[in-house]
């Protein structure tokens, strides 16, 4: 009789706690210094799945906090900001195969992502990201594939539950920034897609 009502006492408990999430707010991405580069003389299809878009992390604050990480939506707008950095044209794409006009096609994806909000609250933010990119030619066959893995940690003062969410979007946006610096240089240097169209052109008979 005793543990029942100490059960029910905790389930009335328990009931009077909302438990309360937030969405962290991303700014526009800015685009990213590659330095003086030249983009490849190709249009591309950037390819953004839903799976891709839609990517979330959520992370436990407290016992009655959530913090969510819109990180899919994030990276979406870091590529398409991005990416015509690569190549000469970017074009939105709904498939893996390219369509007429379009030479290739650049599938990002996220492999992983994890945060840490530290206890005790000085101690770094931290954010992980491992993005691939993979790049189709013209028969839908896959040319180019690269992952990226960074990391992003930044640290402010005594900041706890939802006053935190600052210092988690800044790291991640700086893990994600430095993981999409690299596969946009991976992009860039790959003979792969450097050749992408050459050999087949160069077999067609002369005219």
């Amino acid at each position: 009789m005793k543990k029942s009502m100490i059960v029910g006492f905790l389930l009335t408990l328990a009931s009077g706690f909302t438990l309360e999430a937030k969405t962290l707010k991303f700014p526009e991405p800015e685009t990213i210094d590659l330095g003086t580069v030249s983009p490849h003389a190709k249009t591309v299809g950037l390819y953004l799945t839903k799976e891709f878009m839609e990517f979330k992390h959520t992370k436990k604050t407290s016992p009655f906090d959530r913090l969510h990480y819109p990180v899919g939506a994030y990276s979406a707008r870091l590529f398409k900001v991005n990416l015509p950095q690569v190549f000469q044209t970017v074009v939105d794409s709904d498939t893996q195969t390219p369509g007429e006009g379009v030479d290739l096609v650049v599938e990002p994806s996220i492999v992983s992502f994890n945060a840490v909000v530290p206890r005790p609250a000085w101690k770094p933010y931290l954010a992980t990201i491992v993005y691939r990119v993979d790049v189709y030619d013209k028969s839908g066959e896959k040319i180019f594939t690269q992952t990226a893995t960074a990391e992003g940690q930044t640290s402010k003062g005594m900041m706890s539950g939802f006053s935190a969410g600052k210092q988690c979007t800044t790291a991640t946006m700086m893990a994600t920034q430095k993981a999409a610096k690299d596969l946009l240089e991976g992009l860039l240097d790959s003979e792969e897609i450097k050749g992408a169209g050459v050999a087949s052109a160069a077999s067609e008979p002369a005219r």
